[in-house]
């Protein structure tokens, strides 16, 4: 079998952990390496839970010690929304793993390694994919595409316009986005229509697996959060899981290149616009996801559980 060198950029929250879940249950991914970044929760949070998820999920490879602060403006994150500590309450141990460098440093390295078949499978803002372009311009040839969780098509999450991972470091997307590298946009619009119902989540929880611990604490957590939504938020999308699902097959969604810019400042900030119609008589340079097929999505999460299996 031929691996598919990834390194995943990461800023482990809930949906964070089920992707990188997901990631290690297939052996045709060769993690290079796991680097963390500002998000969901702070980078205290984020750093630790890269450690801690490595060390859980017995993954054999480099964690690099990512940004802590977007490029330019203050960083925010979603602490509410991921729980305490961004998994929900649950705390991972870490028994003494330590960072193997800087992201950037490590992406780089790998990157030459691979001569060429890196992939960057990123789930949090950018900062880290940016900081690596602007020190080491040279490697973006050898990178070989980058699929990633962030964007809308058409509206937001955080702003009517801004998808929470564009909306924290709108210049590191911009800067990514119109570096030369191809670029696959999984955004709110498409990975939204693979959603899961609260009676699919439950259907998931308390199997004999190696990660049941975390994955039912997750999952519930999911579940606890649907129950007590209101009548019109009764679903839950893992974002971030949806997205390595399309990299580990493509058959899940469909895509078309547009033209994609990122508006940095302003009450529009971290909107990516997205020119349907061409009006900027531009190059498409960001693959975009439009659809996700939720059966597919469901079935590979399955199929992640049997995998795991003690």
């Amino acid at each position: 079998m031929i691996k598919r060198p990834i390194i995943i950029d990461t800023d482990p929250g809930v949906d964070d952990t089920i992707a990188i879940m997901l990631a290690n249950a297939h052996p045709e991914l060769d993690i290079k390496a796991i680097t963390p970044v500002l998000g969901n929760v702070s980078y205290s949070f984020t750093s630790e839970n890269a450690l801690g998820l490595v060390e859980y999920l017995g993954i054999d490879c480099k964690i690099g010690i990512g940004a802590d602060q977007p490029l330019f403006i203050k960083g925010m994150d979603s602490d509410g929304v991921h729980g305490k500590g961004g998994l929900g309450g649950y705390m991972l141990k870490n028994s003494g793993r330590e960072f193997d460098g800087y992201a950037w440093d490590i992406i780089r390295d790998e990157a030459i390694k691979a001569g060429g078949e890196l992939e960057l499978i990123t789930l949090g803002p950018l900062t880290n994919i940016a900081i690596t372009f602007m020190r080491y311009p040279e490697i973006k040839p050898l990178i070989k595409r980058i699929i990633c969780m962030g964007g809308s098509a058409y509206e937001g999450n955080i702003t009517p316009k801004a998808e929470f991972n564009v909306w924290v470091d709108p210049d590191a997307f911009n800067y990514v986005f119109h570096s030369g590298v191809p670029i696959v946009m999984c955004g709110l619009d498409s990975t939204e229509q693979a959603y899961l119902t609260i009676d699919e989540l439950k259907s998931m929880v308390g199997k004999d697996t190696k990660i049941k611990e975390l994955f039912d604490h997750i999952f519930n957590f999911f579940i606890n959060k649907r129950t007590n939504s209101t009548d019109d938020d009764k679903l839950q999308t893992i974002y971030d899981a949806i997205t390595v699902a399309w990299a580990l097959d493509e058959s899940i969604g469909t895509t078309k290149k547009y033209y994609v810019t990122v508006e940095t400042k302003g009450p529009n900030a971290g909107w990516t616009i997205v020119d349907h119609k061409g009006k900027y008589k531009k190059e498409p340079n960001v693959e975009v996801l439009e659809t996700a097929d939720r059966a597919k999505f469901k079935a590979m999460l399955e199929e992640m559980l049997e995998y795991y299996k003690n």
